[in-house]
């Protein structure tokens, strides 16, 4: 883990530049923010007490744990939505197929001649059969 930083009564964490709310009510109630920066850190105190130096995450397991696994479930929930949401274009885009560009001008030519509707009649056909999601 290269950097971390953790704002306790805002139940926020970055870890390498991923934001996201973790519960932080575990950690000591004096505490009000720890960054680290890869090797070295330091704790603020929102109390008058002194900002420690740090070579340890260590004593924040419990937060980083907690990151981690936020992390996955949300890596995972995007990553199933993504695919999801894909299968749903895919599906939608390969049902909605339209006469080729020649034959849908062969159309309109004719249409204009012969006062017909069969090109807008041909368009319509697909749009309804296969509706936007």
């Amino acid at each position: 883990m290269a950097t971390l930083t953790i704002i306790k009564d805002d139940n926020f964490v970055k870890r390498d530049g991923v934001e996201l709310t973790i519960d932080c009510s575990g950690l000591a109630s004096n505490l009000h923010a720890v960054q680290w920066n890869g090797s070295a850190g330091e704790v603020e105190y929102n109390d008058g007490t002194a900002n420690a130096i740090i070579d340890s995450i260590s004593a924040y397991s419990s937060i980083t744990d907690a990151f981690a696994t936020a992390k996955s479930e949300a890596d995972t929930a995007a990553t199933e939505a993504a695919a999801a949401e894909a299968a749903q274009k895919l599906t939608y885009q390969y049902k909605r197929t339209y006469p080729s560009i020649n034959e849908q001008m062969d159309m309109q030519y004719h249409d204009s001649v012969d006062g017909t509707t069969t090109w807008k009649d041909a368009i319509k056909a697909v749009k309804d059969a296969n509706p936007k999601p």
